[in-house]
């Protein structure tokens, strides 16, 4: 077959799989899924050094009923590859009754989840960065204030202050 009838052939697929998921809800949902996420980041300077600043991101994020499912050193990483890459760590933590209600809005949100904070070092400094909640749910046509949003926000915002002050 030619390559262009293959393409065609394997995007009908694609195309027929997709429409036929009725449990992910209605198509709206997905309205954005072929464009640039809109998602904001929220970014604080880290008056402490990129250890000291790990470490009070773990404490703080230890400190509330999250679990901690993970803690990826990219730069490690990077080092196993051969590259070299600053400092960088990914904390991936979250709770079922926070996270829970934003999946049964939209399951597609399973993707975002659980929540992540990166923790990086450059020329700039140290940064503790993380997703803006609302306008993650915004991207997958869900209401902030039909969900736990405000809450998580506020959890969020207060590891932030602890880890950067």
């Amino acid at each position: 077959m030619k390559p262009a009838l293959i393409a065609s052939l394997l995007t009908l697929s694609i195309a027929a799989a997709c429409s036929a998921t009725p449990e992910f809800g209605s198509p709206s949902k997905f309205a954005n899924a072929g464009q640039a996420a809109p998602q904001a980041i929220v970014a604080r300077k880290s008056a402490h050094s990129f250890d000291e600043t790990v470490s009070r991101v773990r404490g703080a994020i230890e400190a509330r009923p999250l679990t901690l499912f993970a803690e990826i050193d990219h730069a490690e990483g990077a080092r196993g590859a051969g590259l070299t890459l600053g400092p960088s760590t990914l904390f991936v933590f979250g709770n079922p009754s926070s996270g829970t209600p934003l999946m049964q809005a939209n399951p597609a949100l399973g993707i975002e989840l659980p929540m992540k904070i990166l923790v990086v070092e450059t020329d700039g400094g140290v940064q503790v960065i993380r997703q803006d909640v609302s306008s993650v749910l915004r991207q997958y046509a869900v209401a902030p204030e039909t969900t736990p949003a405000a809450r998580i926000e506020e959890t969020l915002t207060a590891i932030l202050n602890e880890a950067t002050r």
